[in-house]
């Protein structure tokens, strides 16, 4: 199948939300050439975002009730949740891994020069580095999130986006997630939500009408995020 064909099948999984199978296609279209756009980073977000979110989701309520259960001491459905949460970690760790390589794919076998591609994919692997790193707490996934972190915060400096830029915002969200929950960097993770809120605000006549629910949503959730780790140091 060529580029075309693998767009208008993933274009078909998303309208249905089939999205294991949205993830097979966009294997498959890592390892083919082709002139990557930015309209077509749409379909790896929508299957990255509502596949693994969804697993995370499942991951989080799992550990509230492995958490709850242990207050109770009954081992019978501690053993029982212990298994599940084993399995699903395991699913997890197996889809993070797939993206990273599709993006891994897309970057080699492409040659982008479109700095928001090249954000969006960085961004994308230090995410699911640091999914990897929620579960298994292992120091080479922590590096290697802050690794990626670090080559997009790069991009993101010297690619002159716009503050209101979706991509860009996205980027910011979670690096300070990044700093705040792994690197313990609170402070850190503060300022970055403060510049990165600052400029979009400064900049409300530059969103774009098809994004601007997205990108309010998003600097809503920078806001939240500042009041929260603000309260922490009281």
């Amino acid at each position: 199948m060529d580029k075309e064909e693998l767009i208008n099948l993933c274009k078909v999984n998303d309208l249905i939300e089939n999205y294991s199978e949205n993830l097979k296609c966009l294997e498959k279209l890592s390892k083919i050439k082709f002139e990557i756009q930015v309209d077509d980073l749409d379909h790896f977000t929508k299957c990255f975002k509502s596949y693994i979110g969804q697993k995370r989701g499942q991951y989080r309520k799992l550990i509230a009730l492995i958490t709850k259960d242990s207050l109770v001491d009954n081992k019978e459905n501690s053993d029982l949740l212990e298994m599940l949460r084993q399995n699903l970690s395991k699913e997890i760790i197996e889809l993070c891994e797939s993206v990273i390589e599709i993006c891994k794919n897309i970057m080699s076998n492409n040659k982008i020069v479109n700095k928001k591609i090249n954000l969006y994919f960085h961004k994308t692997i230090a995410d699911h580095y640091r999914y990897i790193h929620e579960i298994t707490e292992e120091e080479e996934m922590k590096n290697k999130a802050k690794e990626e972190y670090e080559l997009a915060l790069k991009i993101s400096q010297e690619g002159k986006f716009l503050a209101t830029d979706l991509i860009y915002l996205t980027f910011y969200l979670n690096y300070s997630v990044f700093l705040h929950d792994t690197m313990r960097d609170r402070e850190q993770a503060i300022q970055v939500s403060r510049n990165c809120l600052h400029g979009a605000l400064k900049n409300t006549e530059e969103i774009v009408d098809n994004y601007q629910k997205d990108i309010i949503l998003i600097c809503q959730m920078v806001k939240d995020n500042i009041s929260l780790w603000k309260n922490e140091k009281k």
